[in-house]
């Protein structure tokens, strides 16, 4: 029987343990040098965003494009006012758009896919890896997920194969998606945006203290929590190479929209209500809380008045870095969960923010549509390197490659109970 002493010196230890097998399964074959290097540049450009954005200020005034002051307004009317029919022509126009690029670039052809439900409930009853849905000639057959060579024995996947089989209800390897991927959803969001910003515009009113505290949470909290959490949710959960594409998708949509902000600067709203619309916009100007500055009164601080006060960029209306990167966070989601819930969540997130940037008078319509756009394009841009990283990850799996085809959770708890938790195919 072990000593009190022995059981205490064990216990002690457990917290360790732990964390060395955090650190071993984030390093994953890699040294603590190239770590540190890796998310440096896998999240290089959010920084070079990040950079732009901080020290926008140093720019001469003299060298900056004059700034539109009612540009926004009257587009947001004839785009958005459902009393006019340019507004119906848009509405028209954005559910055309968004099948067009649902028909070119989201579409997945009949013979290309298998249905997923059907798959997944076929090869859990199959002890075999013969997976129709695998159509490549550079791997060899395998029945129970070992390597080709025979070399790698370990057991972590190979002795799990069972549920590890429901990976094959994804798609073929020229389309491969994770399960239950909702990849078609940056298409219904873009087809239902103009439905969607005028019920957030029609619900502005009437101004509340309750109303100014939970815009304020989406606008402040949300814009900053929602991303960073997904991003952990990607790295923990998810094949590796979600998050490298989710900040090269932040990054790049964020970049072209912090350049549009210096090379087309635009008044928002709180402008024209501060000014009027026929007031000249200069660069002096400071900058402007709005209906932030409700909710410091009701908070008692003056947070959101000091840093908006300070902001390098004024008059950067259009588009919304809010609404980029909230749809981009919805995009990832709803393209990697398996679950329903997180997906409906994020969409209500979305729906939420742009009504909070509405209500506090930072963006126009047009705005959160433009923001929505950018996101769209970055995201069907790389879309196709998300395939490629997933048919990798499943590759490795069939290999019993447990390094290359887990993920970081599954790797911190491997050959426990909780290693299926972490299992996107589970």
């Amino acid at each position: 029987m072990a000593s009190p002493v022995s059981t205490i010196t064990q216990l002690a230890l457990v917290p360790y343990r732990f964390l060395l097998q955090v650190v071993l399964s984030c390093l994953n074959e890699r040294n603590l040098i190239t770590l540190p290097v890796n998310f440096f540049v896998n999240f290089s450009p959010v920084f070079i965003w990040l950079m732009i954005f901080k020290n926008a200020g140093i720019i001469p005034h003299e060298w900056r494009p004059p700034i539109h002051v009612r540009l926004m307004k009257n587009l947001d009317e004839m785009i958005f006012s459902i009393n006019t029919v340019s507004a119906w022509i848009s509405c028209l126009l954005s559910i055309s758009i968004a099948s067009l690029v649902y028909d070119y670039m989201y579409r997945l052809k009949p013979e290309d896919t298998r249905n997923q439900a059907d798959t997944v409930k076929d090869d859990l009853t199959d002890d075999s890896f013969d997976l129709d849905v695998f159509v490549i000639d550079d791997i060899q057959e395998s029945t129970k997920g070992e390597s080709e060579d025979g070399n790698n024995t370990d057991s972590s996947i190979s002795s799990r194969s069972e549920p590890v089989d429901s990976f094959v209800g994804a798609r073929k390897v020229n389309v491969y998606m994770p399960l239950n991927c909702w990849y078609w959803m940056p298409c219904v969001i873009f087809a239902m945006s103009w439905i969607i910003l005028n019920f957030d515009h029609w619900m502005v009113t009437p101004l509340t203290k309750p109303k100014d505290l939970f815009a304020w949470s989406l606008y402040v909290l949300g814009h900053f929590f929602v991303p960073l959490f997904t991003a952990i949710w990607l790295y923990v959960f998810h094949t590796p190479g979600a998050l490298k594409y989710y900040s090269l998708c932040l990054g790049l949509q964020n970049i072209a929209g912090v350049i549009t902000h210096l090379c087309f600067p635009n008044a928002p709203p709180w402008f024209i209500t501060l000014y009027g619309e026929n007031a000249s916009a200069n660069y002096e100007m400071p900058g402007y809380a709005a209906g932030l500055i409700r909710a410091d009164m009701a908070m008692g601080s003056h947070l959101s008045s000091d840093g908006f006060h300070l902001s390098p960029i004024v008059f950067g209306a259009c588009p919304s870095i809010h609404s980029a990167m909230a749809t981009m966070s919805c995009y990832f989601v709803c393209y990697y969960s398996r679950w329903v819930l997180p997906k409906i969540l994020l969409l209500i997130f979305v729906t939420c923010l742009w009504w909070s940037t509405i209500y506090l008078d930072h963006h126009w319509r047009i705005d959160l549509s433009v923001g929505m756009a950018y996101s769209l394009i970055a995201f069907t841009f790389l879309k196709g390197r998300l395939m490629k990283k997933e048919f990798d990850f499943v590759t490795a799996r069939r290999k019993g490659d447990f390094s290359k085809g887990s993920t970081v959770g599954m790797r911190v708890f491997q050959g426990t109970f909780l290693q299926d938790f972490f299992d996107p195919y589970s």
